[in-house]
């Protein structure tokens, strides 16, 4: 069983407040423990105030935390992939179909699990809850479903399973918003320190011009 967490940086809107790229990332790994002894082992180091928070995003962390998770996450048997969008290139007619561009980006994350894991016999898609609509949510799992399947040829088609969890319930939904937000920082604000801790063990990292 591979399980492969998928969360997402930035925004999908097109106004002069919004970012101007989106990421989406996954983390990729076998053994759940491993992911949940980074969290917990991150969590000791940390003050009192901060040992009882929720849980740990990177957005809310200060850069000790974020490096202390990093260093502890890439020693880790996990990989990662990313793919980031430049929103400035995106056509006119795309811009108004937020739904679809997302989906079509993961799906293209999803399909590249094929290549690297060819020989897996099943998958455990685990999203964070960012669709909350009810339809929209089945519409993204069918569309990510028929991407991954569809990409294995002949009868060998690997069992897979998706589901929307709180990510304060999964420390892998945890692990993926680090390493989002840590590939959104740099394209977004150039700020590569937390990019090149994660770059190693990035099995794919697709940039979409359009």
């Amino acid at each position: 069983m591979l399980y492969v967490f998928i969360d997402e940086s930035g925004d999908l809107g097109f106004t002069k407040n919004s970012t101007k790229y989106y990421v989406i990332a996954t983390v990729e790994a076998r053994d759940l423990l491993e992911l949940s002894r980074v969290a917990k082992r991150v969590r000791k180091t940390i003050g009192k105030k901060k040992k009882n928070i929720p849980e740990l995003k990177f957005s809310k962390s200060d850069d000790v935390i974020r490096r202390r998770f990093f260093d502890k996450l890439v020693k880790e048997n996990i990989t990662f992939s990313a793919i980031v969008l430049h929103k400035r290139m995106v056509y006119n007619y795309l811009r108004n179909k937020k739904e679809k561009l997302h989906n079509y980006l993961a799906g293209l994350l999803a399909e590249s699990l094929c290549y690297e894991y060819s020989n897996e016999r099943e998958f455990s898609l685990i999203i964070d809850k960012f669709i909350m609509n009810t339809e929209k949510r089945l519409e993204f799992d069918v569309y990510l479903g028929h991407r991954l399947s569809n990409s294995y040829t002949g009868v060998n088609i690997p069992k897979i399973e998706i589901t929307h969890e709180d990510s304060k319930v999964y420390p892998g939904l945890q692990a993926v918003d680090f390493v989002a937000g840590s590939v959104f920082q740099y394209y977004e604000r150039g700020n590569n320190e937390f990019y090149e801790k994660v770059k190693p063990k990035l099995r794919v990292e697709l940039r979409k011009w359009f």
